[in-house]
């Protein structure tokens, strides 16, 4: 049998301390989803740093996420983040060398996709990653 789920917070579009009460959140849906073998943890970690970049991302570009969503269908777990801004996400020119910048590239190494779709006068900014 195949899990799924929806799960969805509402938050303050204040770039200053969104991020924090949704990765508390990322937490408390993961440790309550079931999910065990030998990638658990590892996988977990990837959502966790995943959902960081993404609510980071939105708190430093934009007004601040004003939801995040995580989505579970079978072997797939979906993490959204929206805001506000049109302005859509790019990638920086890969520097390894500096001190930040790296967040996008990050996401791309770590999941199966990701991308955007309109919402609102904004965005929701996605990615996907495997959960076996």
């Amino acid at each position: 049998m195949r899990t799924a789920g929806h799960w969805h917070i509402g938050l303050a579009a204040d770039s200053a301390s969104s991020a924090a009460p949704g990765m508390a959140y990322v937490r408390r849906t993961l440790d309550a989803m079931p999910h065990e073998g030998a990638d658990a943890a590892r996988q977990k970690g990837d959502v966790l740093l995943v959902a960081c970049e993404l609510l980071a991302n939105a708190c430093r570009h934009t007004p601040g996420p004003t939801d995040l969503d995580i989505d579970l269908d079978g072997d797939r777990l979906t993490v959204a983040v929206t805001d506000s801004s049109a302005t859509l996400p790019e990638p920086r020119p890969w520097c390894p060398a500096a001190p930040n910048g790296h967040g996008l590239h990050i996401v791309e190494r770590l999941t199966t996709g990701w991308g955007t779709v309109p919402a609102g006068s904004g965005k929701t900014v996605w990615a996907c990653l495997p959960w076996t």
